[in-house]
């Protein structure tokens, strides 16, 4: 049977997987998820206890850590040292660190791709390999602007809808689809008395 710490470096490595996906330290993605599982106030030191690292790669991935805002530095009366929590809304710290990333790296892709199709755009003319090549690179661009507004939108909304969208039935989800659908093919205005 495995022990607490074996399931607790298991998650912690996965942890850092998908921090390394996210673009972001295999060591920060390892502190937070130690911050996520211990639930209580940890101080550095602990930190690099758990974790076997030194205490300046524990500092720069904190800092990080909270400037994602996944976690909070906490101060303990009579107690000097700094201690760190992670935010246990699991919703909320998702929804932080997507908008980081969002603003980070989506938002400057679609506003380059938008200046690549209007260079493309002043180029096109009496050019009709360019105006083709303009054309699709306009396609590209509404679909990046379009996809990314989505994930806006879904990082709007508070979590009680996600959650109610989430437990839905399988049929439930496709009822919703054809109301979606049924609306999306109403011309604008029509179905208003």
């Amino acid at each position: 049977m495995a022990t607490r710490r074996e399931i607790e470096d298991q998650v912690m490595q996965e942890w850092a997987e998908l921090g390394t996906a996210w673009g972001v330290s295999p060591v920060l993605g390892r502190i937070h998820a130690l911050l996520l599982l211990n639930g209580d106030p940890m101080t550095a030191d602990e930190i690099c206890e758990r974790l076997r690292i030194s205490r300046a790669s524990a500092s720069v991935q904190l800092n990080a850590i909270l400037d994602w805002g996944l976690a909070r530095r906490l101060f303990v009366p009579g107690d000097r040292r700094q201690y760190y929590q992670a935010d246990q809304d699991h919703w909320n710290w998702f929804r932080r660190a997507a908008i980081v990333r969002k603003g980070r790296e989506f938002d400057p892709l679609v506003e380059r791709v938008g200046e690549a199709l209007r260079a493309a755009q002043s180029a096109a003319p009496g050019d009709a390999e360019m105006a083709r090549f303009s054309e699709r690179l306009a396609h590209l661009h509404r679909f990046v602007g379009e996809f990314f507004r989505g994930i806006d939108l879904v990082l709007g909304e508070d979590e009680a809808l996600l959650t109610y969208l989430l437990s839905l039935a399988p049929e439930e989800i496709e009822q919703l689809r054809v109301l979606l659908r049924a609306a999306a093919a109403e011309p604008a205005g029509a179905g208003t008395a």
